[in-house]
């Protein structure tokens, strides 16, 4: 064995060490999170003219569709999975609740919100006999209009 061999092979076992080493502590890291706000500002301000609008009701933040539909098929079948995988990760801005009954879905509109997607959405929501109002973030409704929006047929 010469002098070169032995440099040579020391270093790729250090080598294939240290990937070892990477990987151990790659995947031994534990995940990390970090603290979220509810609403973005600008629902917040929407959500105190909803407030306003509806003084006699609860109004429930970002609800999961799952809280309020569920896919109609036999549990654990695949047509379940997949109306299920379609609605998990979704939610809606606001639930308009009054005595534990749902009068409204209410959706506020900004670029953050895909039209096809919450087309859908809707259809699903409308389909089990949900109300759905959606307003347009940008003409920002009174009170009064979003009052009647909700309430009236």
């Amino acid at each position: 064995m010469t002098i070169e061999n032995l440099s040579w092979s020391w270093l790729a076992g250090s080598a294939v060490l240290g990937i070892l080493l990477v990987l151990v502590l790659f995947l031994t890291r534990k995940p990390r999170y970090r603290r979220a706000a509810v609403m973005t500002e600008n629902e917040r301000e929407f959500y105190g003219r909803l407030l306003a609008a509806c003084p006699d009701c609860q109004i429930w933040p970002q609800v999961p569709i799952l809280a309020l539909v569920r896919p109609d098929a036999k549990e654990g079948s695949r047509a379940f999975w997949m109306a299920f995988k379609r609605i998990s990760n979704t939610r809606v801005d606001w639930v308009v609740v009054r005595d534990m009954e749902v009068l409204a879905v209410v959706e506020l509109d900004d670029r953050s919100h895909d039209a096809r997607k919450d087309a859908q959405r809707d259809r699903i929501l409308k389909s089990c006999g949900y109300r759905v109002v959606r307003f347009n973030s940008s003409r920002r409704p009174d009170p009064r209009q979003i009052h009647e929006a909700i309430f009236t047929d």
